[in-house]
């Protein structure tokens, strides 16, 4: 009995000695990377100045791959989107004066209220204490006056007339309405030059008889609505404001190369 006493005693104290001289053993692999963006974008702002109702304004949007991604031979290519956000503001008399810094409003889906497609937008913080005059608010929204046509050069790019809706809202869900762009090494393709176009709206029913016209010119959908688009006669004068979000969505490895033609019969 005593025999099998000390055995099992032995057995025990081994099986607790494994852990404990385990601890004392350790590897520490050093895992580094350095990133980088995919892209190049000209984020200068895009001013159209003061505008008038009908007016049809262009101005350029650069995107080019980034030299470290034209450098790294393991990656092709960027598949990328352009969407159109809420801007906010800092702004006095009554909105018709900016006044200090802007920023991204945030979508926010209304869960609670009946309609499934109701939202607010969310501006966050002011971005400075406000003196007396100024308000820190969304501004009247420019997104569905701008186009994006892509240079096609080479077509692999997407296009997006004026006089549509930015983002619609599904009860609790987003759905933005985004322009996609693609570069490519393997394509020579290396640089979009986009042109953003900004078709002035009217306002308050005082629009020209041709206004219609002028919408369909630029955006043929029969399914637009040119009453849709005339703005309330509230927002006359105010700054206007839509912010560019250029995303990447994707990005490629290079395809290997074809394996070498048989060199004759077996």
């Amino acid at each position: 009995m005593k025999k099998i006493l000390l055995t099992l005693g032995s057995i025990g104290i081994a099986v607790a000695l494994v852990p404990l001289f385990a601890a004392f053993e350790a590897h520490v692999i050093n895992v580094t990377a350095r990133i980088e963006n995919a892209l190049l974008v000209k984020t200068d702002p895009i001013s159209f100045g003061t505008v008038f109702p009908q007016e049809h304004l262009e101005r350029p949007l650069e995107v080019w791959l980034s030299d470290s991604f034209k450098t790294e031979l393991r990656v092709d290519d960027v598949n990328y989107f352009i969407r159109q956000k809420p801007k906010c503001g800092v702004t006095t008399n009554d909105g018709k004066t900016l006044a200090g810094p802007t920023g991204t409003g945030h979508v926010i889906p209304n869960v609670a209220t009946p309609a499934p497609d109701d939202y607010t937008i969310e501006c966050g913080p002011a971005p400075r204490p406000l003196v007396q005059g100024e308000t820190w608010a969304v501004l009247p929204s420019l997104c569905p006056y701008l186009s994006k046509h892509g240079d096609n050069a080479p077509d692999n790019d997407g296009d997006m007339p004026p006089f549509h809706q930015p983002f619609t809202v599904n009860v609790d869900e987003v759905l933005w309405n985004d322009t996609k762009g693609r570069l490519a090494k393997s394509e020579q393709d290396e640089h979009d030059r986009w042109i953003i176009d900004l078709a002035v709206p009217c306002f308050g029913g005082h629009c020209a008889q041709d206004w219609a016209k002028f919408v369909h010119d630029h955006n043929p959908d029969p399914a637009v609505n040119p009453d849709d688009y005339d703005q309330d006669i509230a927002n006359e004068h105010k700054i206007f404001g839509c912010d560019l979000w250029v995303e990447v969505s994707d990005v490629s490895e290079t395809p290997p190369p074809p394996p070498p033609p048989p060199t004759g019969d077996l």
